[in-house]
């Protein structure tokens, strides 16, 4: 029975991935069990935040241009973009600069105070970004453009000092979504028990900050200061 049971669990998760539009933010979400930390007990997890995040991760929003098979106007009410997609909402809009860098600041935050204690000759070059939930593939590329970005300046400190150098993007998509590869430099920085409260506290602010900004744009009142 629990085979059975299983077998159809999955195939509706896959079928949710495989949608065109609403599987886009889902595949990512299914990617690692942190994205989805706070379904149980809500952790660390507003419930304005709650009640946002499960209808922007299905692309259920009210924007102009949300879905493919919406008619009229498209643009964005705030800037004027082409398309008022969720995309451009939470990542693109000009308007919203302060929340997308006090989003970024608090994810830099978490990793400096997680890396406070760490001793050694390894040195760790690590980028913040928060890119939209757009499939894996979104992630992949925000993290190559990350490591080339930051090639020649490794390469640079790896010749005047001993040690291994990397590079780590660390990625949290503005969905909530938690990259699989955050895992590498995570176990490299902190125990583990702490890796899962980071966990918990980089969704769920990312979430928060990118809830913020959708409602900002909706209702037009500032919903979050500094």
């Amino acid at each position: 029975m629990k085979t059975i049971r299983d077998h159809y669990r999955i195939a509706r998760g896959q079928a949710l991935i495989d949608k065109p539009d609403q599987g886009r933010a889902m595949e990512c979400v299914a990617a690692h069990a942190a994205s989805s930390h706070f379904l149980r007990v809500g952790d660390f997890c507003r419930f304005a935040d709650w009640r946002f995040v499960h209808r922007a991760r299905l692309n259920l929003v009210p924007l102009n241009g949300s879905s493919s098979w919406r008619t009229g106007d498209r643009r964005c009410r705030r800037c004027g973009n082409n398309i008022e997609n969720l995309a451009h909402v939470v990542n693109h809009c000009m308007r919203y600069t302060s929340l997308y860098m006090a989003r970024h600041n608090s994810l830099v935050a978490r990793l400096k105070k997680a890396a406070a204690g760490k001793k050694g000759t390894t040195t760790l070059i690590i980028d913040a970004t928060v890119p939209f939930d757009n499939r894996i593939k979104a992630f992949e590329e925000a993290a190559a453009e990350k490591r080339a970005k930051y090639e020649d300046l490794r390469k640079e400190i790896a010749n005047d000092h001993p040690g291994e150098v990397t590079g780590f993007p660390f990625i949290v998509g503005s969905l909530g979504s938690w990259d699989p590869t955050n895992d590498v430099l995570v176990r490299q920085l902190c125990s583990r028990s702490y890796a899962k409260l980071l966990w918990k506290l980089c969704v769920s602010e990312v979430i928060g900050y990118s809830r913020d900004a959708f409602t900002e744009h909706i209702s037009g009142v500032r919903a979050r200061h500094g």
